[in-house]
């Protein structure tokens, strides 16, 4: 009968340690900051970025070819223009890298793009 109660208390401390430690390591998770995501409001009807740098656009204005400001690094891209309308974006020689067809989110190394048509 002994025996069976040393087994008893040992498999009960093991369970309160276990349980404390799976507690302290949540409560430690819980406590380190989240890594920053990247965040970028783009009203309807608008084509927006930012780069790692800072630097932003917001166009909504079609048939036009816009210069971006100086964008370095990767960020957001958001496409919030009214659902199928691509925007195109141009390296600096005016070559085609990428299009974007609203509705769409995602991330881009905004380096070597300069330019932008919005729609």
């Amino acid at each position: 009968m002994a025996l069976r109660e040393l087994a008893a208390t040992v498999l009960a401390t093991g369970a309160l340690l276990g349980g404390s430690l799976a507690s302290a390591a949540a409560s430690s998770a819980a406590e380190q900051p989240a890594p920053a995501r990247a965040q970028l409001s783009c009203p309807y009807y608008s084509v927006c970025g930012q780069a790692a740098n800072g630097s932003w656009f917001q166009y909504t204005t079609c048939n036009f070819t816009f210069q971006l400001p100086d964008l370095v690094g990767s960020g957001p891209l958001v496409n919030n223009q009214t659902p199928g309308t691509v925007a195109k974006f141009y390296d600096k020689n005016h070559k085609l890298l990428f299009t974007s067809k609203a509705y769409e989110s995602r991330t881009v190394n905004w380096t070597p793009v300069w330019y932008v048509v919005a729609c």
